[in-house]
């Protein structure tokens, strides 16, 4: 196969073999000098001078003399030019800077297309008065005048940078194209070289095509084309457009021979296979199998990735044994990790200003904050040594520490950790302003690339990433020192953002040898034999109609600037040119739909699959479609069968005793079951915010708990529970206060929620109060014989024993009543707490009180006599419905439960072990989808 720059050396070499050093090389971009350079390399055979090869950018620079601004600091000069402009209706920084970039975008192309900027912008302002004209004739807001004067400053502001620029031989990009364009003719004769060749050029802007007119009008240069009579001779193809209308005016004579046209697409044997595949990473593990059955040429082989995304899931999915790969796209860092290190940690700084409640000066930050900062791989990776990371995220969450100081976190780390936590100071350090904020990103980049760079050949690519974050912080803390303009943090957050957002990381290596992996524009004038090419989705190739710019659709029609349009017959032409000269070509795009409607492969595809077969017999097309597996689980689908392990596990348990609230998960879902106590998950441990209704339990049963503890084993008094009444609201809090730290319970809900506790608490003595009251005046005494009592006993089941365990709140007496009592901060409706079929008890989730209260009656009875003789009475006290009383379990219409409810109790209890321990009766999921609601395993079953 004979590349299209193979040919342009050959071309050259032919023509100036003598005075190659004489010549100079125009090409699309960078990447094809380097291509080039190898192509001549085959055909010299002896030392000779090399010719200039440039991209194009780089040789309007050269010939317009003035150096480049960067775009930061373009954006700074822009934003002095407005200010003046403006004066003190000016925006901030922060808000400029959010357009300022459309803006710039819009003078380069404006000068990329000599459009006459006066005219356009004063055309701008006109089309901006007529939106905002009334026919009534009613006057214009305040909102509206500032909006028009924008639109009527932006001819002056475009003036006025240009002239500062200048003043400082600095150009944007347009701006040395309108300068070259505009002085070529009076500096032509001081050009260095003897021939300029233009190679492998498409879309030309004005500029461009009156800086090539006028070098081949005056016989010092030659246009070099790379294109096919398919598009190029069919008018209805897109891809020519633009190459139709720039080569009759780039002729120097209308006879001479056009340079190159080739006939490839409609006579040369290719096989193109299109494969839809669901999802980008099914993509990417599709391109890495094509290359491992193309493993015998890699070097004639290129992936062409048209959403920069997939680079990485496409490196990750190529053969191990490949031994080059060669990236010559560069990486976006937004999408590194230290994009999101900066985005937590200007979020800690921010969230602990605003909400943290610490002594005057000292930040106190956001739980949620440290927690992703401890837990970003980079902290860990410097942290790893001592362990402080772990440390210091369990410390803040068994603690509960909503807020957490640099004094908590000194407090939490151990005597060996004191070093790493030093490391961590310039983040917790408050800022006072924007140096501030730069010197700790600053200093967390040198600390990281210390860490990086002690396993240089491991971390290179970190270290990398590191040292790319550290060039914008230093060029932003310079150009804030020279400006001014940056004058708080967030302003500073914001352009961070937008920095990084447009920034892209190079990557090094050997870029002629090995596998190719590149974007669609690092393409241009190059050629392969094998092709894979990824995401050929609409809205990707083309791109989609959504552009950021300033001016209408209609205007840049009018003025000759580029539109979606032309911009779309921009790719259409790198998509046919790529398929040129390749054989082996692999159109891959994903088929799943998105929330905005991707998944609709690309027009082009479609126009391959009815045009190119009618034009060449020669091309072979097949579609593909992979299949993707149902993720969808249907209800019962989950099944785990007993193995011999499982049932060890569950034979422990035994051993150890079910719980009244372990049986009930599984009579709800055995799936549940096995996934809390055999296979031993948890949800994750998180800091409390906001007393939560556990808490709020917990922390009522404690204070209960010690409040009646000195009167166990007689008989309670009114007195008793006045004297419990007074203390009852200092317990409350100090109960809390190990939960929560002394601010979290001053404001807020929490303040509200310790209150209630406090509510709850006072309300329920005054009901035992006249409780006690009505039993003495009846002759009864109430005795509390036991709190927070251990209930347990054995059950025989298929002759294996089995034991069950829980924890009464209370268990008192009433004249000769026994009373077993559950305390709870909910509701408990009759219908929980009534039954009449015993089977029901032990199938029905309803009844999942029932079975806890009869479970711990039927436990007392067994455990005390090995009999279920003594006759209980088992219920709540609910501290939303203290009025109800005790409200008991009613089995068979009594609340009395005697030796032969127990024993019935105990039959179906058996039944239900037995079925728990049956190795043929496998976990399952339930069938009853309101059991799922509040499941902390709902996402593992896919019942979101």
């Amino acid at each position: 196969m004979e590349t299209f720059l193979g040919k342009t050396a050959r071309h050259i070499y032919a023509k100036h073999q003598d005075d190659l050093g004489l010549i100079c090389i125009v090409l699309p971009n960078r990447r094809a000098g380097l291509f080039l350079k190898k192509h001549f390399s085959a055909l010299i055979a002896k030392p000779v001078w090399s010719p200039d090869i440039y991209s194009i950018e780089d040789f309007i620079e050269k010939l317009s003399g003035m150096r480049k601004a960067d775009p930061i600091a373009l954006l700074f000069e822009l934003y002095g030019v407005y200010r003046e402009t403006m004066k003190d209706k000016a925006e901030t920084f922060d808000e400029f800077a959010r357009w300022g970039q459309i803006l710039l975008q819009d003078y380069s192309e404006i000068d990329r297309c000599l459009a006459d900027a006066e005219q356009l912008f004063g055309n701008l302002g006109n089309i901006k008065e007529v939106e905002h004209w009334s026919l009534a004739g009613d006057a214009l807001t305040d909102f509206q005048r500032s909006y028009l004067q924008f639109f009527t400053s932006l001819g002056t502001l475009y003036t006025h940078l240009n002239e500062r620029l200048r003043e400082k031989n600095l150009a944007y990009q347009g701006m040395a194209y309108r300068a070259v364009a505009g002085s070529l003719a009076g500096s032509s004769s001081a050009l260095p070289w003897k021939k300029i060749f233009f190679a492998g050029f498409n879309a030309l802007s004005a500029a461009e095509e009156k800086i090539f007119s006028f070098l081949v009008q005056s016989g010092q240069a030659e246009v070099l084309w790379d294109t096919d009579a398919y598009y190029l001779d069919d008018h209805r193809q897109e891809a020519g457009k633009f190459l139709r209308l720039a080569i009759p005016r780039l002729k120097k004579d209308p006879k001479q021979e056009l340079l190159w046209k080739e006939n490839l697409l409609s006579t040369d044997n290719k096989r193109i296979t299109i494969i839809g595949a669901p999802r980008n990473v099914a993509q990417a593990k599709t391109a890495g199998a094509i290359v491992q059955e193309l493993a015998g040429s890699p070097s004639s082989t290129a992936i062409v990735l048209a959403d920069e995304k997939l680079l990485f899931p496409v490196l990750h999915s190529l053969p191990a044994d490949l031994q080059y790969v060669n990236v010559t796209m560069g990486y976006p860092l937004r999408s590194t990790p230290p994009a999101a290190l900066v985005d937590i940690v200007f979020g800690m700084q921010e969230t602990a200003r605003k909400f943290s409640r610490g002594r005057k000066g000292e930040l106190r930050f956001y739980h949620k904050d440290l927690l992703r900062l401890l837990a970003h791989p980079y902290i860990r990776a410097m942290l790893s040594g001592s362990g402080l990371g772990y440390r210091l995220s369990s410390q803040i969450v068994s603690r509960n520490y909503v807020f957490a100081s640099r004094a908590d976190l000194e407090k939490f780390a151990e005597e060996g950790q004191k070093a790493d936590l030093e490391k961590l100071r310039p983040l917790l350090d408050p800022w006072s302003g924007v140096p501030d904020a730069l010197r700790c990103l600053e200093a967390l980049a040198e600390l990281l690339r210390t860490v990086f760079l002690q396993e240089e050949e491991k971390r290179s690519l970190e270290a990398e990433y590191i040292f790319g974050f550290s060039k914008i912080f230093k060029r932003l803390a310079s150009l804030n020192s020279d400006y001014g303009y940056i004058t708080d943090t967030r302003t500073l957050h914001a352009l961070l953002r937008q920095i990084i957002s447009s920034t892209t990381l190079p990557f090094y290596g050997e870029p002629l040898s090995g596998l190719q992996v590149m974007g669609v524009l690092e393409t241009r004038t190059l050629d392969f034999e094998n092709l894979v090419i990824l995401s050929v989705n609409e809205d990707v190739i083309p791109t989609g109609k959504t552009q950021h710019t300033f001016i209408p659709y209609d205007l840049k029609k009018a003025f000759g600037l580029p539109t979606y349009s032309d911009k779309d017959a921009v790719f259409a032409y790198h998509f046919y040119r790529l398929l040129q000269r390749a054989k082996n070509i692999y159109l891959l795009y994903n088929t799943e739909a998105d929330g905005l409607g991707n998944g609709e492969k690309s027009r082009y595809i479609a126009q391959l699959q009815y045009e190119l077969p009618r034009v060449n017999p020669n091309v072979v097309i097949e579609e593909q479609f992979l299949q993707p597996e149902d993720m969808r689980l249907e209800k019962g689908e989950i099944r785990i069968e007993k193995s011999q392990e499982v049932l060890e596990k569950l034979y422990e348990n035994a051993e150890q005793g079910f719980s009244p609230s372990a049986l009930n998960i599984f009579k709800s879902c055995s799936l549940h079951y096995y996934f809390r106590y055999v296979a031993g998950l948890h949800e994750q441990d998180e800091v409390e915010e906001t007393i939560g209704a556990d808490t709020l339990g917990t922390v009522v049963h404690r204070v209960l708990e010690e409040l009646y503890a000195p009167y166990r084993k007689r008989a309670l008094g009114t007195e008793d529970i006045r004297k419990m009444k007074e203390a009852a609201p200092a317990l409350a809090e100090k109960y809390f206060s190990e939960l929560f730290s002394d601010g979290e319970l001053r404001f807020g809900k929490n303040l509200l929620t310790l209150k209630v506790a406090v509510r709850f608490l006072l309300n329920f003595l005054d009901a035992e109060i006249k409780f006690v009251s009505e039993r003495e005046k009846a002759g009864e005494k109430l005795i509390i014989e036991e709190l927070e009592y251990p209930l347990g006993c054995s059950l025989d089941v298929k002759g294996r024993k089995i034991n069950l365990s829980g924890h009464a709140d209370r268990i008192d007496r009433v004249g000769s009543l026994l009373r077993i009592v559950d305390y709870k901060t909910g509701r408990a409706e009759d219908k929980e707490l009534r039954f009449d079929d015993w089977e029901a008890i032990v199938t029905e989730t309803r009844l999942n009180k029932s079975f806890q209260l009869m479970t711990y009656a039927y436990m007392y009875a067994m455990g005390r006599s090995g009999r279920a003789e003594t006759a209980v009475s088992s219920g709540i006290i609910s501290f939303r419905e203290l009025s109800a009383g005790l409200k008991t379990v009613k089995a068979a219409g009594s609340d009395l439960l005697d030796s032969e409810k127990l024993d019935q109790f105990g039959k179906q209890l058996a039944a239900l072990l037995e079925k728990l321990i049956d190795e043929k009766q496998p976990f399952t999921q339930t069938t009853d989808l309101e059991v799922c609601a509040w499941c902390g395993f709902k996402t593992i079953c896919n019942r979101n």
